[in-house]
């Protein structure tokens, strides 16, 4: 990488590590802030791809969706746990399919799915409750056994068979990475889960009161081919699935980890809101997303060329001290006005993230209204995964209101 003539336009700064090695996953936090304070953008020398790494730039460089687009990012390749629809797309394909997606997840839908969420998200945390204080992982028992139900439910997909999708994250997260033993025993871990997915998202397979049902009536309203249905399906799946689950835990563990935040929050309940906001900045489920450059552009006062791949790294963006004070503590009062990109930005800002804010919410508001008290009991472990940020494990004690 050579250094540019021009005075206000300099070459990204070149980075001779490895965001993708075992080390760099077990701390993300560590690895992708050390990246971000190298330069908003970075040359990531062992793939040759750029790296966007500071909110503000990033933030910036999301909105030019014609110079920065979505259909050749890093690591691409067409593979079934990432259908090429949505978060690969870029108009005028993508703005067809994200309306029908935003069709069936707002609106009359969204208060339909919030009763529904409330009461699930209520029968969980009177269960657990039912014979007084109790230690449970908050990752498996509370988080994955909540949105297992509520969100397959919500697409119509069928009941038997749905424990198999605990492991559908381990595709999901993997598959945008470079090759390796670790991204192949994930795949092999997920490909169970992935058929499933694959039998299950065709139209004769869905209830009729489920989004899945409505993504399909747009075929015979002559709005839709029938392929082009299911890829939105199995995508909807792919996209809020697995990232909600382990925001939820996550979000557990800073309370656990910060107990005096919970005690705010029951001082101030309309806090709760923030809090879910916070948590995700703090914590979000995606640690990169990925562009590529349609023409050279300059991000930052940095040049990027021409044909360059780029990653998007949200998770040390969410971490970026020149956008946050006290970036690494978790502060459920923080003034969020100033945003996160815990669901990306711009066209392509996650299209289920009302879903996302919704489940979140009538769980942790079920919680909230019932528990007085969240301790760890024992040592979390995190998930190690190449674009996740998540846990395996959460062991917490959740005390009843007196």
């Amino acid at each position: 990488m050579s250094t540019t003539t021009t005075p206000d336009v300099i070459e990204a700064p070149v980075y001779k590590g490895d965001p993708f090695a075992i080390e760099s996953l077990q701390d993300p936090h560590k690895a992708d802030g050390e990246v971000r304070e190298m330069g908003p953008v970075v040359y990531i020398e062992k793939y040759g791809y750029y790296a966007i790494t500071q909110f503000a730039p990033m933030q910036k460089a999301l909105r030019d969706f014609r110079r920065l687009g979505s259909g050749d990012r890093p690591f691409y390749e067409d593979n079934p746990f990432r259908p090429k629809v949505l978060v690969l797309e870029d108009p005028p394909s993508h703005t067809v399919s994200k309306n029908v997606v935003m069709s069936v997840l707002s609106g009359d839908n969204l208060v339909k799915f919030e009763k529904y969420f409330t009461a699930e998200a209520e029968r969980l945390v009177d269960e657990l409750l039912a014979n007084g204080p109790v230690e449970i992982d908050a990752y498996h028992d509370l988080a994955a056994k909540y949105v297992l139900k509520v969100f397959p439910d919500m697409l119509g997909l069928p009941e038997e068979g749905r424990e198999l999708l605990l492991k559908f994250g381990e595709g999901v997260f993997n598959v945008f990475g470079p090759d390796s033993e670790f991204q192949r025993e994930k795949l092999a871990i997920a490909a169970e889960a992935q058929q499933w997915v694959e039998e299950n998202t065709y139209r004769d397979k869905q209830h009729p009161d489920g989004i899945g049902a409505e993504i399909y009536a747009m075929v015979d309203e002559g709005k839709l081919e029938e392929e082009h249905a299911r890829q939105l399906v199995k995508s909807i799946f792919a996209a809020g699935f697995d990232t909600t689950t382990a925001s939820i835990a996550s979000m557990f563990r800073a309370f656990a980890d910060n107990p005096e935040q919970w005690e705010l929050l029951k001082q101030n309940p309309e806090l709760l809101e923030n809090a879910w906001e916070e948590s995700i900045r703090y914590y979000p489920a995606s640690r990169y997303g990925g562009r590529a450059a349609y023409e050279e552009v300059v991000v930052g006062g940095t040049r990027i060329p021409k044909g360059a791949k780029i990653l998007t790294m949200w998770l040390g963006a969410g971490r970026d001290p020149r956008q946050y004070d006290n970036a690494d503590e978790f502060h459920i009062d923080r003034d969020m006005k100033k945003g996160h990109l815990s669901f990306g930005f711009g066209i392509h800002t996650c299209a289920g993230n009302l879903i996302a804010r919704l489940e979140a919410k009538c769980l942790l508001r079920a919680v909230l209204e019932r528990v007085g008290s969240i301790e760890l009991a024992g040592e979390p472990r995190r998930a190690l995964a190449y674009q996740a940020f998540g846990h395996e494990y959460v062991p917490v004690r959740l005390t009843p209101r007196g």
